[in-house]
Formats: structure tokens, sequence, C-alpha cells
């Protein structure tokens, strides 16, 4: 394949910043403070063997991976469903559980780089971070910036405390993501350059090592970033190099193609659970995705706008939040004063075609992000971009701007480093002035400030530092306290307000001081570099540092220790489900330990199942206790799990856990597994399924409700030959059955078409979805053997494609390394003979 020439420089890198050392020397130094910058910022971590946190989403994917496994070692096969979460769901399909982690160069490269955190526990997401500022640096390197300029875009995304938090949150997916943006970028403007079967291979692995990240939406983001990037970089050549720009597309389509297949063991069963989970259809009346009021939760508010001046202003962590957020945030958008001044000085007095396209691209992620608060463009991309409805939290968007932003930032540095030459075209004196003025006046507020403090807070807190409906909330929880506890949450609030006002004058102060110094030529060019870089790292790691919060390692495992409650359960026969009752729902707790809840965690669940739950599980006709408790037995729930006591007369009060104040309560109507149904009722709608369900005289035991009829009449169930289930498996169901005529056989186990097959004596037979969320199918008379099994034929197809695509791309780049090494051997062959 041909190659092209190199671009031209976009940030000159002048004579007075050049080394005598070695290139490669320079990238390894540059490379050395990345990672020393990871080490410090991280020691917490690292040096105590730590965890970033001991809950949240990190412990909810450890009960998921510990159940997967108990599981896997057990039963001795693939583990794609699981029966512990929300009475069964396809953990596979929702990249809860993966049985076999197939991006084989992540996990090469995160061991090996793991050694350089000495291989702890959970260092190896400080790994990534490393990773995306090391692919930083280097995609503004090839892109001919100098080294300075590229240490400057490549802290200001690595040190993002958007990223940062990511860690905390248990979100090591979308950290993985996010850190091969960069790397993406560069594989492809490689490839754009060079056109050969080495370059083609890279970015054909590292477009499925970003598919196999699992964390769809950021990846969503970066493809579209790339999409736009190409019709920018290639579509605007396309008349001058017409055949050139053609090569460039198909490699660039068929890398994608080959990387998208790469990930197909997981992207195929993912796209086919998608059309069953809430992604799917959100709530009950929509269709092809979520619903755009539960969609746009999380969206970014105009006002936050100045959380990239000062990250405290609205509180910035969860509890201490008040900004106009809903329903809340625990995050802060905030690339470092650094960076935001000279993205802004780039847009200035460099417009050259690439800070147009990624200032354009800055504020296109910007209005996005606002979601319903500027819902002209959200509800435009919603309707039409394809898959765009299937994605919450507009906020997340922002994820890519410490990206733009530091491109920006790169190209700002060339502006003042550039400004001193004659044909800048800058007023370096004029600037400069400006600059002086800017920071006299931060400093003269600064002061003014300092000197009333006690007076800025009582005239803020009048309209500031309470979220909207907060007075009422202090008032009905705490009554006639309410004052003093809104007071002293005012007060509090406003120091996280005021310590993040000074941190923003005083480094304001020393940049503009800097820049001035520069401007006047007090500063040589590696001192002036030195001072930015050191005043961005000081910045991003004062913010970045209040999102690390270093746990003991075993405090994880801790939280799943078995209180009394577990190990009752635990003792019990038979085949059971558990009901934890208001905020233990979301507990997996019992899953972690192998017990089948009806609760769980999980950001995507079936959409049947949460229909049903929003629509009968609470719809009791006793006020007192507005549980539906037919349908708690025909889940097969045997123990409800309470905080505090529950009515009296209902349940059997079994065990007591002292220490942590819960209660265990025995149903003794809750149906077996499986059972017969005496008849059935036909429902033409959701509406008069639900109306059925919730009526309280109906009674699962006796009558199953069907969207369609049978093709046989049913006989009534016979009660001296109930169903045995002779195994069970999460792959695996087998029931004998005997009846004296055709019966209706129902299982209490999650209705999911896409990879659940029932067979009679050997025989496959159809598959009812019964009251709405079980299965049922139809015997005929006499003794049967019913087996259901789960083995959707996508796991398999995904797994073959998977393996067959990394081969093309591992056959790719032996054959461009190879293509290499015999084009240098001809060359010293040559030079040898002349």
């Amino acid at each position: 394949m041909a190659r092209t020439k190199k671009s031209s420089s976009t940030a000159f890198q002048p004579a007075s910043t050049k080394s005598s050392l070695p290139e490669p020397v320079q990238d390894l130094l540059c490379v050395a403070l990345i990672y020393a910058v990871t080490l410090f910022l991280f020691r917490g971590v690292i040096f105590d063997n730590a965890a970033f946190t001991s809950g949240g989403d990190t412990a909810a994917a450890l009960s998921y991976s510990h159940a997967g496994e108990r599981l896997m070692a057990s039963e001795g096969t693939d583990v794609l469903w699981m029966p512990f979460f929300f009475s069964g769901m396809p953990t596979f399909g929702n990249v809860a559980f993966i049985p076999h982690d197939i991006s084989y160069l992540q996990n090469i490269g995160q061991r090996l780089l793991n050694l350089l955190y000495l291989n702890g526990t959970w260092t190896w997401l400080v790994v990534y971070y490393l990773l995306g500022g090391v692919f930083m640096y280097f995609l503004l390197m090839a892109w001919r910036y100098s080294r300075p300029a590229a240490l400057i875009g490549a802290l200001t995304f690595m040190l993002s405390p958007y990223a940062i938090g990511l860690a905390g949150e248990g979100h090591g997916s979308k950290l993985m993501a996010l850190s091969y943006l960069p790397l993406i970028i560069l594989l492809t403007h490689t490839l754009f350059e060079r056109r050969d079967l080495l370059s083609f291979g890279l970015l054909s692995a590292g477009v499925g090592t970003l598919f196999l990240t699992r964390h769809l939406q950021i990846v969503y983001y970066e493809m579209a970033l790339l999409g736009l990037y190409t019709l920018c970089f290639v579509g605007f050549d396309a008349a001058k190099q017409s055949k050139v720009i053609i090569s460039r597309v198909a490699l660039l389509a068929l890398a994608l193609a080959v990387g998208f297949l790469i990930s197909s063991y997981i992207s195929f069963s993912v796209y086919e659970y998608t059309q069953y989970s809430m992604r799917g259809g959100g709530t009950t009346g929509s269709s092809g995705g979520l619903a755009i009021d539960y969609a746009t939760n999380w969206s970014w508010h105009p006002a936050e706008l100045i959380t990239l001046l000062i990250p405290g202003f609205f509180g910035m962590k969860a509890d201490l939040y008040w900004g106009p957020m809903i329903p809340w945030t625990n995050s802060c958008v905030y690339i470092g004063l650094v960076s935001l001044f000279l993205s802004i000085l780039s847009l200035v007095y460099r417009r050259n075609r690439r800070v147009l396209f990624f200032g354009a691209a800055t504020l296109l992620l910007i209005l996005v992000s606002f979601g319903r608060n500027f819902s002209l463009l959200y509800e435009l991309l919603f309707a039409y971009l394809p898959f765009f409805n299937k994605f919450r939290a507009p906020e997340m968007v922002l994820h890519l701007l410490p990206f733009t932003c530091g491109i920006l930032a790169a190209e700002g540095y060339g502006v003042l480093i550039d400004a001193k030459r004659k044909d800048s075209g800058i007023n370096t004196t004029k600037l400069s002035r400006t600059i002086l003025i800017a920071g006299g006046a931060i400093a003269a507020v600064f002061v003014l400030a300092m000197l009333f403090k006690e007076g800025l807070f009582e005239t803020l807190s009048g309209s500031l530092f309470l979220r909207e409906g907060e007075s009422a909330q202090f008032t009905q929880q705490y009554g006639q306290q309410a004052s003093r506890a809104m007071a002293q949450i005012k007060a509090i609030r406003f120091e996280v307000f005021w310590k993040d006002y000074i941190k923003f004058s005083l480094l304001a102060i020393a940049l503009c001081g800097a820049i001035a110094a520069w401007l006047r030529d007090k500063f040589r060019a590696a001192t002036f570099a030195a001072v930015l870089l050191a005043l961005l790292v000081i910045d991003l790691s004062i913010v970045s540092g209040k999102y690390i919060e270093p746990k003991p390692a075993r405090s994880l495992v801790e939280n799943f220790r078995p209180d009394a409650t577990v190990l009752f359960l635990q003792q019990q026969p038979g085949r059971f489900r558990v009901f934890p009752l208001a905020q233990l729902f979301m507990d997996n707790t019992y899953a972690y330990h192998g017990l089948q809840s009806i609760g769980g965690y999980s950001p995507a669940k079936l959409k049947i199942y949460q229909t049903m739950l929003d629509s009968c599980m609470y719809q009791g006709s006793d006020p007192a206790f507005p549980i539906n408790m037919h349908v708690v037995d025909m889940l097969n729930v045997e123990y409800l799990i309470a905080q505090g006591r529950l009515p009296e007369g209902k349940l059997q009060l079994v065990n007591a856990d002292q220490n942590r104040r819960i209660l265990t309560y025995r149903n003794s109507d809750a149906l077996p597994r499986a059972f017969f149904a005496s008849r059935t009722l036909i429902a033409r709608s959701d509406h008069e399924i639900f109306q059925a369900l919730n009526d309280p005289a109906f009674d699962p035991m006796q009558t199953a409700v069907l969207s369609a009829s049978l093709p046989a009449n049913i006989a009534p169930a016979d009660s001296a030959h109930p169903p045995v289930m002779t195994s069970y498996a999460s792959h695996e169901i087998r029931i004998s059955t005997e009846t004296a005529g055709n019966a209706l056989l129902v299982l209490s186990e999650v209705y999911y078409p896409a990879g659940w097959r029932a067979f009679v004596d050997g025989t496959e037979t159809e598959i009812y979805r019964t009251n709405y969320v079980l299965r049922s199918v139809l015997v005929p008379e006499g003794k049967h053997e019913v087996v259901f099994r789960f083995d959707p034929p996508l796991y398999h197809t995904g797994w073959i494609l998977s393996n067959a695509a990394w081969a093309v791309a591992g056959l790719s780049i032996i054959a461009g390394l190879a293509r290499i090494a015999a084009l240098r051997r001809r060359m010293k062959s040559g030079s040898a003979a002349s």
C-alpha cells in the first residue's frame, strides 16, 4: 500500500526548547513524568494496596462476578443466565458477567503494566489512567506538536476529575473505554497516513478492544466523534485527492468492520438483549428505546458552566451538591484553568481546521450534555440518530470534553510560544497588558472577598446553597430544628465553595503572571513550559484528589460477609426465592451467597420484569401492607426480609438479626417453582394482564393469564401428581410430569424468548408467556420429561466470529511487521552493495 507525506506542523517547537537528548529518550522522559504523576495521585491505592471504594457499582460488579464464578465451577459450563437476580436474568446479554474475556491484547497489557503499580489488587484501574495519558501524548506528537504541548494535552485528559471519579464509582468499563479514545484517533491518523497492513491490523485490534470494554455508551460517543473527524479531515480533501480519499475511507470502514466483529462475542448478545431490556423499551407505552424523561435524567445544566472555573461552586459531591442537576450528581466536569485558558487562546488566535473542528466538537458536546435543558437538539438526536435513544444520562458525553479541550490546549500553548515570532500577527505587549489587567482584577476581587468573607456568606446564603425542594425536606425531617439544620448545611457548602474560590483565585493570578512574564521575556521557554505544567498538575490534582478515597482492600468483601439472615436462609431446605423489602431490594448480598432473589441491582433490567414491578408488585389491596401477595406467591417467594416489623397475622416471623435489625418472615402460600394451572385466562393487552394480576380474587395456582390461546384445552390440575423438578441448573431445568389429560405446566422462571427453549420428551414445544413474566408449556397426557434449556445461538456465532476477526487483525499485524522487516533488509543490502 502506498504512503503519503506527513502533514505539516501546527504547533511549532522553538529552538530554545530543543534538547541534545535523542528524541526517543525525550519521549521516554515525558512518559516517565506521566507515570510519576499517577504514582503521586494514586499513592494511597498503590502503596497501601487499597481499593477505590467499598461499595457502589464496584460491589455490584463483585457480586455478579462471584455468583457467576461459583456457577461456572459447580456446573462446568459457560454461565449465560443467573437465577439469583430479579428472579433470573441473562447476565451475559447485559454484560454483568462474561464467561470468557477475549480482550487478549488488553489483558496482556494490563497485567504487564500493573507491575508498575506493585501488582496491586485494584491498581489495574490506575493502568488505564496511565494509558489514557500516554495515548494522548503520542497522538499529539504524531500531529507534530511540541513535547510540552503534548504533555499539557495528555495531563488534561488523564487528570480530568470527571474521569478520576470513575474508579471510585466502580465504572471500570467506562474508564477503559475512555482511555482508548486518543489511541483510536491516533491509529486512524496512522492508517490515513500510511495505508498499510500494519496500520490496518492495529486499528482493527484497537477498535475491537474498545468495543470489548463493554461500555457501549462511551463507545458510541467515541465512534460518533471518529465519524465526524473522518468527515472533516477526509471529506474536505475529497476533490483534491479523490483516489487517496477513497482508499482511506475503504480501509477505515474495513478496519471498523473487523474491529466490530472482534467484539461480536459480546455485541451480538447485547444487541439481542437490548430489545428485551429497559434500554429497548423503557416503560409501558414506549418503544424502540428509553422513555425520554427517564433518558434525560442527569442532564447537565447551563449554570454548571461556572464549574469550569470553580469546580466546587455547587458542592461537587452527592451529599453536598446543591446545584440544578436532576436528580443529583457526584461528579465534577473540570479541565483545569491552564487548559481552559489555552483552549480559549487557540480559538481566538489559531483558527486552523483542527482548532475549528475540536472547538465545534466541544460546543456540540456541551449542548448535547444539556439534555432536557436544550431539548430542541436532544429530542432531535433522540428521535433520528440511530441507537441514541438507548442511552441515558446526557452528562456522560462530557467525558469527551477533556479530550477535545486537551487538543485545543496544546494548540493554545503553541499560540503563546509562536507569539514572539515576527510573523505571528500577535501584539505581545497588548496581550500581556490585557492578561495583567485580568490578573489584577482577579486579585482585587480576591482581596475584597477575603476581607468581607462573612458578609459574602450572608449575602449568598440567602439565595444559594440549597437545592430546590430542600427546605420542605428539612422541615419534614427536622421539624422545629429545620432552620438550624439548613444553616449548618449552608455553612458547610459555602466552605466547599470558598476553598475552591481561593484555589481559583491563586491559580488564576499565578497563571496570568506566568504568561505575562513569558510574553515580556522574563522566562525561558523550558521554564515557562515547566511552570504551566506544574500549575496544571497542581490544579487538577487538588480537585481530582477529592474523588480518591482509598478503602482497605478487604472492605469490599467485608460488605458481603454473611450476616445472621443469610446464614439462616442458607440452612432452609427446598428451592425458593427471597423478597428484600424497601431499601434492601437493591442489595446484591443475597445473590452473592447463592440465594435467589426477586430483587437486586442492574442498570439494564429486563423490561417486562421492571414493568411488572411497577404495575403489580405494589398494588396490594391492604393500605397497611400494599404488596401484591399473588405476585409474590407466583414468584416462589418463601421468605420476605424487612428492616422492621410487618403487619401481624399475614406472615410468620422466623428469624431476627439483632445486629442489623433485619427480620425474616416466612410466606406459607408461596407456590412451588413448577406447578400445573387449572384454567387459562386470555388477555388482549398488557393492561388486561395487570388487571387480572391485581384482582384481589386472582389465584395464580388456579389461573394462568396468557396472551394467546392454547392449541388444546387443558384438564384441571391433579393435586395427587404435582410436577417434580428432577434437576436445576442455570442453563437447564428438568421436570418430570404425570397427567390424566393435557395440562399447562407453569414454571416460575422469567420469560425470555432469546435463548430459552422447551422440550417434551426431546421434542421442542412452544413456550407461552404466562402471568406477564413467567413461562408455561402444554404437556400431553401421560408421563413425560420436560426440559427447559438456555442455549442462545448468537452466543456461539459471536464466539466464532470474534476469534476469526482476531485472526484477521493478528495476521495483518504480523504481515505488516514482516513487510517492514523485509523492506529494511533490502535497504541494508542495497547500502552495503553501494
